[in-house]
């Protein structure tokens, strides 16, 4: 079984610094360097096969296609309806492959979730790990907020099945 990494894009820019500060340079530049960053963290995987980058906009960007050679693509949403189609990519993938998706996106996580999806962050895609913020010594301890496998386990299939999945 092959395995797919999804890239929710904007997200993935906005989320790695280097693409963040890329920006400065134009969108177009920001995107390139996320889709090189994406196929390096393939290459150097061992186990991914290809990946796809998923962007919010229009149709008109297709020429990009250029920027990846094979077992990658890039796909521009409708303006307004990068989620759906990042979810349909995600769907439409898992029928026959393992997925990877690699947003910070709540939403996204949780529907590839139901798709049986695995998740990281974007900045794994840069090799880098998010920072967790430390305590304040004057905060609260709330140990609701850490769940265990199972009860989380519990919240996904509940999830799948309100969705109907």
């Amino acid at each position: 079984m092959r395995t797919t990494l999804i890239v929710d894009g904007y997200n993935a820019i906005n989320a790695i610094p280097e693409t963040r500060k890329k920006l400065k340079d134009g969108l177009l530049d920001a995107r390139s360097l996320l889709i090189v960053m994406t196929r390096e963290y393939v290459r150097s995987s061992g186990y991914i096969d290809d990946f796809c980058v998923v962007f919010d906009g229009q149709d008109r960007y297709r020429h990009l296609d250029r920027l990846i050679p094979r077992g990658g693509g890039q796909v521009f949403s409708r303006t307004g309806l990068g989620d759906e189609k990042i979810i349909d990519t995600v769907k439409r993938y898992s029928e026959k492959n393992r997925v990877i998706v690699a947003s910070d996106d709540n939403f996204i996580k949780n529907m590839s979730r139901g798709y049986r999806a695995s998740v990281i962050s974007p900045e794994d895609l840069a090799g880098k790990k998010k920072k967790l913020r430390t305590k304040n010594k004057n905060e609260e301890k709330h140990p609701d907020k850490k769940i265990g496998k199972k009860l989380r386990d519990s919240i996904t299939e509940e999830y799948k099945r309100q969705l109907g999945l």
